[in-house]
């Protein structure tokens, strides 16, 4: 007998968080039906994985992980070069092509499913792109914060100041709770990464080095580095985040 799974992409970032919400209080979804499917990269802030839980506690339903085991450096390692904005493989590895290994978890189960993504109202960009991959292999994706008209702040503030969980840390200095750092972010999210993980941005320019690639044309990360420290006591160096490419890890 054929079912149906109602599978969000939950990264455990604000906004897939509250899209899960909103799926498990729809009344016309069976709870046993909906999956909370959470695909690891090992590599995003230190209180992220608690976050999680906590929200999969409030809602109720557990996440199902289905993940590679390794994390962003692993990743580099095996690939023997560093991803970037034009050839970002950790996303692919990590996140799409474990998301489709428990799709095809599900078929043997002889399952169909839909999925859900928590893309905002503001993001309608990546959700034209979306609903265009998934038509063309004949799959259905829904987004419900654009269907409810719920921006991430407003995500943000209903945790938060609701749901007494913690945001996880990632989001006082930047935009996204993904990976740190995340190579499809510009130079001013490399500037804030350098700042506030600095540990992370050393390792992600030792890579660079052993790999011979680098993240940004014409300059290392090392030489960034020096850059932004010559330039440190213009705090704002006209900063501006909406640089930053979101991969599809479901923010």
């Amino acid at each position: 007998m054929v079912g149906m799974k109602h599978v969000v992409l939950f990264s455990g970032g604000a906004a897939s968080s509250y899209a899960a919400y909103l799926l498990a209080n729809d009344k016309k979804i069976p709870f046993k039906d909906i999956v909370f499917l959470h695909t690891p990269t090992l590599s995003e802030c230190e209180d992220a994985e608690k976050f999680r839980l906590k929200v999969a506690r409030r809602i109720g339903i557990p996440m199902t992980v289905w993940g590679r085991g390794e994390d962003i450096w692993d990743c580099m390692d095996r690939n023997r070069m560093i991803p970037s904005n034009f050839f970002p493989f950790c996303t692919r590895e990590l996140k799409q092509r474990m998301k489709e290994e428990y799709y095809k978890y599900l078929k043997r189960c002889g399952e169909e499913w839909i999925e859900y993504i928590g893309y905002g109202p503001h993001e309608w960009g990546r959700v034209q792109k979306a609903v265009a991959r998934n038509e063309l292999i004949g799959r259905t994706v829904k987004f419900p914060l654009v269907a409810n008209r719920i921006s991430n702040d407003e995500c943000k503030r209903i945790i938060r100041d609701e749901w007494g969980i913690e945001l996880p840390s990632a989001y006082q200095t930047l935009a996204h709770n993904n990976c740190i750092p995340c190579a499809k972010g510009g130079k001013a999210y490399f500037r804030l990464v350098w700042e506030h993980y600095p540990g992370e941005y050393q390792k992600m320019a030792e890579k660079e080095e052993k790999y011979g690639y680098t993240v940004f044309k014409g300059i290392s990360l090392k030489e960034l580095a020096d850059k932004f420290e010559a330039e440190k006591e213009w705090e704002d160096m006209q900063m501006n985040l909406s640089d930053f490419i979101p991969c599809d890890c479901w923010i």
